[in-house]
């Protein structure tokens, strides 16, 4: 049996350092996009605790993304929204996130939409967030 020899062209291979800076500069990119979607659409309470905790969460972007499209489909009307940060200070290692849903709606009728929201899609959502983000709402007068 010979063996034949089959000279194929070889693929130009990228260096390293070349490959790393094109996908962080994509990554750099989606992220900043992201980072623009939650300044329009979030009244940030604490933005440099918010910008700390997601530099370590950077997942929760995706999501913080998408939750106020999910909300307006049940409340209706364009919420802007407020993201803040929270600890618990008797357990240093609870750190999360809370999505501010404002109504003036009665309570019955906020809490019902809040409940069809969380049916409907935050339940099964809520675990793409590791739990790391509450949403509730928030009454004003």
């Amino acid at each position: 049996m010979q063996t034949q020899i089959i000279d194929k062209p070889v693929p130009k291979i990228a260096p390293y350092n070349e490959v790393a800076e094109l996908i962080d500069r994509e990554v750099h990119s989606k992220t900043l996009a992201q980072i623009n979607v939650l300044a329009r659409e979030y009244e940030i309470r604490n933005p440099s605790e918010i910008a700390g905790f997601l530099r370590e969460n950077a997942f929760l972007l995706g999501i913080l993304e998408e939750i106020p499209r999910q909300i307006r489909k049940v409340f209706g009307k364009k919420q802007n929204l407020r993201l803040a940060f929270f600890f618990d200070p008797e357990d240093p290692g609870y750190h999360r996130m809370s999505v501010g849903v404002p109504t003036s709606l009665p309570l019955k009728k906020s809490s019902s939409l809040l409940k069809k929201f969380d049916e409907e899609w935050w339940f099964e959502n809520e675990r793409k967030s590791g739990s790391k983000i509450l949403i509730d709402l928030e009454f004003s007068k």
